[in-house]
């Protein structure tokens, strides 16, 4: 009995990791006026999700052993909201599909899928024309990380990890910081919000609940007309008082805009992915 228990521990853990981010990159801006492009290489070992936003782009690993990247080169960065987005596989033994397109919000995701045993490379590009200027922030300016890309971090050296100030860069001493320099809150009445569920359902949020750890990770949850809504994920970046996570739960996953209206207290979540809108 007890050997069970350690192997679906470990077949429930291998499963959690599998589906984390594993690679980071800001984009190579090498210059050239006219159509929009960028060339992007990893590689993958079963299954993974590329996601650009901006000059920055997170490899997820859904299955297999850790996606990486080998080379992101752009002549321009994609705005926020390109027109006439294309996406043209190059090479890969594989197939490599548009899931998501960036004139849709912003966010392009490619699905890469390699059923042979084995790392393969995966080439592919994306091409726009024009859109509206990109809005992510995440320079100095605003106190994201610095370089306006990913923070590589020195966390154990990790991929991807997170300096101990960097997501917050010390913003708020107030009732909400912990010790550590994390934030947390609770809070909201009942009709505070709203999502969409699976069957495309409008269903009611009520009070909320945020806790960022000094680390970047996030959990928000909120009680509902159907019971406890429960995300968890990683801070990508700060503009401001406004956070930037990628979250997933209960089946939904997405980019998470977190606003502080204080240093204690959250004004408004959103993730246009599932319409969820909630505000305090």
């Amino acid at each position: 009995m007890t050997k069970r228990i350690v192997c679906l521990l470990a077949l429930s853990l291998s499963s959690v990791w599998s589906q984390r981010v594993t690679d980071r990159r800001s984009a190579e801006i090498r210059g050239g006026g006219g159509e929009g492009k960028c060339t992007i290489e990893v590689e993958v070992d079963d299954v993974a999700e590329v996601e650009i936003v901006g000059p920055n782009a997170a490899i997820r690993t859904l299955n297999g052993s850790p996606a990486t990247f080998r080379r992101f080169q752009c002549n321009q960065q994609m705005p926020n909201r390109p027109e006439q987005f294309r996406f043209k596989g190059i090479d890969g033994r594989g197939r490599q599909e548009l899931v998501r397109s960036a004139d849709d919000g912003g966010r392009a995701i490619i699905r890469i899928e390699d059923s042979k045993g084995g790392r393969e490379g995966y080439t592919f590009d994306i091409f726009w024309r024009g859109g509206s200027g990109y809005g992510g922030g995440g320079g100095p300016r605003d106190g994201g990380p610095r370089g306006g890309g990913y923070e590589r971090g020195n966390r154990g050296g990790s991929r991807g990890g997170y300096e101990d100030d960097d997501w917050n860069d010390g913003w708020g001493n107030g009732n909400g910081w912990t010790n550590n320099g994390g934030f947390s809150f609770e809070g909201g009445r009942r009709d505070s919000g709203s999502y969409r569920d699976r069957n495309g359902d409008r269903r009611r949020l009520d009070a909320a609940r945020v806790f960022i750890e000094n680390s970047g990770a996030v959990t928000v949850s909120f009680s509902s007309d159907s019971g406890r809504v429960e995300f968890a994920g990683r801070v990508e970046r700060r503009q401001g008082r406004r956070i930037f996570a990628q979250v997933r739960g209960g089946g939904m996953f997405g980019l998470m805009e977190i606003e502080m209206s204080s240093r204690a207290n959250v004004s408004r979540i959103s993730l246009s992915a599932v319409g969820l809108n909630w505000s305090n």
